[in-house]
């Protein structure tokens, strides 16, 4: 294959029945246009919110989680078989540097709030408590609501190339009520 596109391409993990131009949709695929960005990074996230959030009810997940570190973006896609990997990181090396930045701090909140869920799921197992605690639970349940909270962020970055304004309480508020009072006035 001459194309440049297919050069991160590793032939073995395709079916035989796809075509060049099927791996190169695929190829193309990954990053999306909007943003530049390739959403398969976020697995990375995806993987240990579902590891945490499962954990009171499937403790053989306690491994997973302790092992669990954070990746950057150029080392995720350095590393992985995707097709298309290449494109990602020549995409990701291109993006505008204060949308690259942007997104970089939201991914290190989302390293933050991983790292210290994991540092405290292990304080708690190290207690010698019972995984399936209520305790454990309650940790379980807010690590995975904060880490879903950025992970929102980081998904508007990748799907829409911005950061979606999310509007608050008192704004929603707001707008109800005089969208409400402009109707029946």
């Amino acid at each position: 294959m001459t194309d440049p596109i297919f050069k991160d391409i590793d032939a073995p993990h395709f079916a035989a029945h796809e075509s060049t131009d099927e791996i190169a949709r695929s190829a193309e695929a990954i990053v999306n246009p909007a943003s530049g960005l390739a959403n398969d990074y976020l697995n990375l996230f995806n993987e240990i919110v579902m590891l945490i959030e499962q954990l009171p009810v499937m403790p053989e997940l306690i491994d997973d989680i302790l092992k669990w570190r954070p990746v950057t973006y150029q080392s995720y896609f350095a590393k992985s078989i995707l097709p298309g990997r290449t494109s990602a990181l020549e995409a990701y090396e291109n993006l505008d540097l204060a949308f690259r930045r942007d997104f970089e701090t939201v991914v290190a909140d989302l390293d933050r709030r991983a790292v210290g869920s994991v540092v405290a799921i292990r304080r708690q197992y190290k207690k010698q408590v019972n995984i399936t605690s209520p305790m454990m639970a309650e940790i379980c349940e807010r690590a995975g609501a904060a880490l879903r909270e950025v992970l929102l962020t980081a998904s508007d970055f990748v799907n829409n190339g911005h950061r979606a304004e999310r509007e608050s309480e008192q704004e929603r508020a707001d707008r109800l009520i005089y969208g409400n009072l402009r109707r029946v006035g």
